[in-house]
């Protein structure tokens, strides 16, 4: 691993919102992280709701999640895909086990709900997916971005800047 502040992971998957996968990627690169793209196959490109395409450094399965500081869950309709991999379930939940800091934004809150880190957080989301969230035991609140412990989430890509400062601050 490279010299900085540890490893950061973000998510990706056909259909990933442009700017929730993106944005993150590039401040936690500035802020000094080794930042991996992990997606279902290593070296595999992926393309956003608007086509804009992203290669995978790693495959979810072989991102060890005890070396992961932060993980980034962008929205768009990527997360419906992702929460269906068990690989990216495994990451997701034994990053949060290992204490990093878990962000999703948007319709990203998903991903999360399928690994079962969520009961009894209370977190914020797209309003498209409150009673998903609800349903899976954490409490929804209507704010542009929430943090609870090591998660931090947000509603959408305007709130993109306030949710890299809470990530940051927690990193």
């Amino acid at each position: 691993m490279a010299q900085g502040k540890g490893l950061a992971v973000v998510l990706a998957e056909d259909h990933y919102e442009d700017l929730e996968l993106q944005y993150p990627r590039l401040r936690l690169q500035e802020a000094g992280f080794e930042v991996q793209v992990a997606g279902p196959e290593k070296g595999a490109t992926y393309t956003s709701k608007h086509g804009y395409p992203v290669q995978t450094d790693v495959a979810f399965g072989d991102v060890d999640p005890k070396f992961v500081k932060v993980l980034v869950v962008p929205g768009g309709y990527a997360p419906d895909r992702m929460r269906r991999d068990p690989a990216c379930l495994k990451l997701v939940s034994g990053a949060v086990d290992a204490g990093a800091v878990l962000g999703a934004i948007c319709h990203g809150g998903w991903v999360p709900i399928s690994a079962r880190v969520l009961k009894g957080k209370r977190l914020t989301s797209v309003a498209a997916i409150r009673d998903d969230l609800v349903n899976a035991g954490a409490e929804w609140v209507d704010e542009p971005c929430v943090t609870d412990g090591k998660l931090v989430t947000a509603q959408v890509p305007k709130d993109l800047p306030v949710f890299m400062q809470a990530i940051l601050a927690l990193a």
